[in-house]
């Protein structure tokens, strides 16, 4: 197997800062090269009111991301690149709206805070966090609890406050709804998928078939002419295949018709730098021209539930076979392992399952005076309730540790020819999260941050002007932009863009 710890640098681990301890255990996860840890350095000060580190969290999500930048190109026979990220322009980029766009026109509802994204008391006085902003969870949650489509939030809270936190979870799992009891740090530790979950490595990263491969990295513009075939759910995933068209990748995503991000998203953040098509692959010629698209793709990234792909005959050794020295990237809520591996599951869910959400609330009621929990709004809230952090790191930080997956499985690739097939999990990041909590030494750092830097360019979004976010990662020598807007869904046709000098692929061609 590959992917096992390595030996971390004791010169790197002296610099003594929270960020650089994660980074060196999530690259170590990853399967990166120790020695690689002494190109990587961190600035920006502060914290942000909260017991867990998510300042750090974010700067080291960015920090694998742009090591794997520069062992990709050390690989290739070039200069390996320092890397460098500003702690709070990398916590900025993980708050809600998407990063990096920021309108001119009129200032962005924050979309984290839905109706249908909220927390419900239940009979013996507990709270389940239901995730229903999408139609289709919706009507799942709906239909457990024998309600009409037409229910709000006020009915949802009445059929869950006759059950216990327990049976109303139990029953809207069963019927396909994403909902989590919210637990206790040391009530996960106990529970079965929690014990699982601490046994997994941080990313499981498993050898696959070898095949010959014509492409190589370009200076300056390290993805130019790399295919990466995009098969992702917000907001983890997107933000993996985001990061590789950053580096000038192609990135083609594929969405069903009519499904639920299709109808809803539109011109988006999420979207950057990518085509966006759709394709029914549940058809016989929709599955074909996916079949035909993974035989020609060099990456892949999904995020789909567990099993899906597997559903359509496409299971990790049936992708491997079509296309010899595929590098494989996927993730899960709940972890691969345990009785939850195959449940549903969003950043928030997990923070609920996790304790974290918990914790920010019996942390926060220790000294209500002082540790009243901020929103990513940047607003205080009330600890009566289980809480979550202040951005979504479980998410952002495992799309951008997924995104360092798929650049190491090209650089075992370039150095070996094999394929790789990895797999991650919102919940091994939390348990990152929770294994390195502490006080906030310097709670100064406060969400939205007005004072981040942005692009002096004026940008299109949907038709409406805006700056975008200045990175928080340099890579040196790297310049990281999208060569495409965002688009609309279904505004790309399912195919590549144009061929390749590549003699031992096949696939659809524009």
């Amino acid at each position: 197997m590959l992917g096992t710890d390595t030996d971390v640098d004791a010169s790197f681990l002296e610099i003594g800062t929270k960020a650089a301890d994660i980074a060196a255990e999530l690259w170590s996860g990853l399967g990166g090269d120790g020695e690689a840890l002494s190109r990587l350095t961190f600035v920006g000060s502060g914290n942000l009111l909260c017991p867990f580190p998510v300042m750090d969290v974010a700067a080291a999500s960015f920090g694998v991301a742009g090591l794997a930048v520069s062992e990709l190109l050390a690989a290739a026979g070039m200069d390996a690149p320092t890397v460098m990220v500003d702690r709070r322009q990398a916590t900025t980029w993980f708050d809600f709206p998407l990063a990096p766009s920021r309108f001119l026109d009129v200032v962005e509802e924050h979309g984290i805070h839905q109706k249908w994204m909220v927390e419900f008391q239940t009979l013996d006085d507990r709270w389940i966090r239901i995730q229903a902003t999408y139609p289709s969870l919706r009507r799942r949650m709906l239909s457990a609890l024998e309600l009409p489509m037409s229910a709000g939030p006020e009915h949802v809270q009445r059929a869950i406050g006759a059950l216990t936190a327990d049976e109303a979870e139990t029953r809207l799992v069963a019927a396909g709804a994403a909902a989590a009891v919210a637990r206790t740090i040391d009530e996960w530790d106990r529970h079965p998928q929690g014990m699982a979950v601490a046994k997994e490595s941080i990313a499981d990263v498993r050898g696959t078939l070898p095949g010959g491969f014509a492409w190589r990295p370009t200076a300056g513009r390290p993805l130019l002419g790399l295919r990466v075939l995009d098969m992702t759910r917000v907001v983890a995933a997107p933000m993996a295949t985001r990061f590789l068209a950053s580096l000038g990748a192609e990135v083609l995503r594929i969405d069903r018709p009519g499904s639920d991000e299709v109808s809803l998203i539109g011109v988006h953040d999420v979207s950057l730098g990518k085509r966006w098509a759709v394709l029914d692959a549940r058809s016989t010629e929709g599955r074909n021209d996916l079949r035909e698209l993974i035989a020609s793709t060099d990456v892949i990234v999904h995020g789909y539930r567990p099993g899906a792909l597997d559903d359509l005959g496409l299971d990790a050794d049936a992708r491997a076979t079509l296309r010899r020295g595929l590098v494989d990237v996927t993730l899960n809520a709940y972890g691969w392992t345990g009785p939850w591996s195959d449940r549903r599951g969003f950043d928030t869910l997990v923070q609920f399952s996790s304790g974290i959400a918990d914790e920010i609330s019996r942390w926060a009621g220790a000294d209500p005076g002082r540790r009243l929990p901020i929103n990513a709004l940047g607003h205080h809230v009330d600890a009566s309730r289980p809480r979550h952090m202040p951005v979504e790191a479980l998410d952002f930080g495992t799309g951008y540790q997924m995104a360092a997956a798929a650049l190491l499985g090209l650089v075992r690739r370039m150095k070996s020819g094999v394929g790789s097939y990895t797999r991650l999990s919102l919940a091994r990041t939390a348990r990152v999260v929770v294994d390195h909590a502490m006080e906030p030494a310097d709670p100064t750092f406060r969400l939205p941050d007005d004072s981040a830097p942005v692009t002096e360019e004026i940008y299109g979004m949907g038709g409406r002007p805006t700056r975008r976010l200045a990175q928080p990662l340099v890579v040196d020598e790297v310049p990281m932009f999208w060569d495409r807007p965002a688009e609309l869904p279904g505004s790309s046709m399912p195919v590549w863009s144009s061929p390749r000098p590549d003699s031992a692929e096949s696939g659809p061609r524009a």
